[in-house]
């Protein structure tokens, strides 16, 4: 092969070459872009997908010390003396005293039965939960949404059996429990320094956020809820808390 053959080649494969290397970093650009974007409105999400791209690895969040199994252990005994001291503090902290002021003008209506869910409340439900799943649900939540044509008159049922009956299956009540440590900085061989994180199931999420929108309904067309309360609010968020706080502050001041 003559020599001017060689150099033509060498110089049309290095322009390929450089093209195709071009092509490649676009469109890791566009994916990491696309990517960044759609966690724009969860921090948690966005800095954990700056993490993976990045490829930074995040130190293990449980103690060494302590042999996995003896840890489990020592975590469920844990939390489970923690739930007993909290209830029994909430018992002997309860007053009969009304939590609003001022208090309500007339009795408000009784709150004896939640309305039945219907097929499209369930669907736009099931659309708004995050692709998580509790590792002892076997259907993937993502799955799970695929075939939701199919199985949303399932699980209205399961629903409005749940809220007609007043009662929640045991099973719904089963999740993993996840220790999260609270702080990056604190001691990891403390186990009070750790907090439970409960994975439910999707039906139980379901359940959860039907029966939720049914009791603030209920508290907001009947002005139940404190009007100086930002906690599960809608619009409220602990900016609001601040400012309401600060804002009383300025007004005692002036008085």
């Amino acid at each position: 092969m003559p020599s001017h053959h060689s150099a033509v080649n060498w110089s049309s494969f290095k322009s390929l070459r450089n093209k195709y290397h071009n092509l490649i970093l676009t469109a890791k650009k566009r994916y990491s872009s696309n990517v960044v974007s759609s966690s724009l409105g969860n921090p948690k999400q966005l800095w954990q997908t700056v993490n993976k791209l990045l490829h930074r690895k995040l130190p293990s969040p449980l103690p060494f010390s302590t042999p996995g199994i003896s840890l489990a252990d020592n975590f469920a005994s844990y939390f489970t003396d923690k739930i007993s001291k909290l209830c029994l503090s909430l018992d002997s902290n309860h007053t009969t005293s009304s939590p609003h002021s001022p208090s309500p003008s007339t009795t408000p209506p009784d709150f004896s039965t939640f309305n039945p869910a219907s097929k499209s409340e369930i669907h736009k439900v099931l659309s708004d939960c995050p692709n998580k799943q509790s590792d002892s649900v076997p259907i993937p939540t993502f799955l799970l949404k695929e075939c939701a044509s199919v199985l949303i008159p399932t699980i209205t049922n399961i629903v409005n059996l749940s809220l007609i009956s007043g009662q929640f299956h045991p099973i719904l009540k089963e999740f993993v429990i996840s220790p999260l440590l609270k702080k990056s900085t604190l001691d990891k061989d403390q186990l009070s320094n750790y907090r439970p994180i409960s994975n439910l199931s999707i039906i139980s999420k379901i359940i959860e956020r039907i029966v939720k929108s049914r009791l603030t309904d209920h508290l907001t067309s009947n002005k139940l809820l404190n009007p100086h309360q930002s906690a599960y609010c809608k619009h409220h968020s602990t900016e609001t808390a601040l400012l309401g706080s600060y804002t009383f502050t300025i007004i005692s001041s002036l008085h």
